[in-house]
């Protein structure tokens, strides 16, 4: 048993020394690096057919969204909301540039976590939900149904994708609510060799069924900036 603990202790304070030389080694050649903005404004579309959209804050105060940008700690990010009618989806994209934030640490801002945090209860979930932009495919994104503390609104059909150097994230197959160990320690060594890479993570999310809004133009147009970025199933060798 106490061998056991040892073991356990040891395997925790590796651990965190490969992330603590990691961040340092981030924070000695980043020292003089400032956020990279990409212009994420303007490679998403913010006009598209039948549809009006608006950039929204990530808070409802600008000393939330001062907290919520210091958390995150992206190099650009867009906040966006589509309408049409009584129709609407929001789409959110940050972007983090190699170095900038430790994957684990933008692993655990998924909706499976923040969104459970906050109240909100997921009622469905599937880990492989598979759009198509024209003729191409995207990567298979996790689809959740949230549903609001108290009811408080309607409920939200909800993709996201985590890219890290243009793969996905490996989530695993359950929901996020809670990081899991081994898979923490798995990512800090990985990441800890292979070095870093730059991050994107996206969001869509309506109150309508995703599905519903697959043959539309305008969320087509959305899907396919998306593609563009690197959510696209890449080609085949030779193919």
């Amino acid at each position: 048993m106490k061998i056991g603990w040892l073991f356990a202790l040891f395997v925790l304070v590796a651990a965190c020394g490969l992330q603590g030389l990691r961040v340092r080694n981030l924070k000695e050649g980043d020292t003089q690096r400032t956020a990279q903005r990409i212009e994420l404004g303007a490679t998403l579309p913010k006009a598209v057919s039948g549809w009006t959209s608006i950039d929204e804050p990530l808070g409802p105060t600008e000393f939330l969204q001062t907290a919520v940008e210091k958390n995150l700690n992206y190099d650009d990010m867009v906040n966006r909301v589509y309408r049409q009618g009584e129709r609407s989806f929001g789409l959110y994209v940050a972007y983090w540039s190699p170095g900038r934030m430790p994957v684990q640490k933008v692993a655990s801002h998924t909706p499976d976590r923040c969104w459970s945090e906050n109240g909100w209860t997921c009622e469905a979930m599937r880990i492989d939900d598979q759009l198509k932009a024209g003729d191409r495919r995207l990567l298979p994104a996790r689809w959740r149904l949230f549903r609001p503390p108290a009811n408080a609104g309607a409920k939200q059909y909800v993709l996201y994708w985590h890219l890290v150097g243009g793969e996905l994230y490996d989530y695993g197959e359950g929901f996020n609510q809670r990081p899991d160990p081994l898979k923490w320690w798995r990512d800090t060594v990985h990441y800890a060799v292979k070095g870093s890479s730059d991050q994107y993570f996206v969001r869509i999310m309506s109150a309508q069924p995703l599905e519903e809004l697959l043959g539309d133009p305008g969320f087509q147009a959305v899907l396919g900036a998306l593609a563009g970025l690197g959510l696209a199933v890449p080609p085949k060798a030779g193919g």
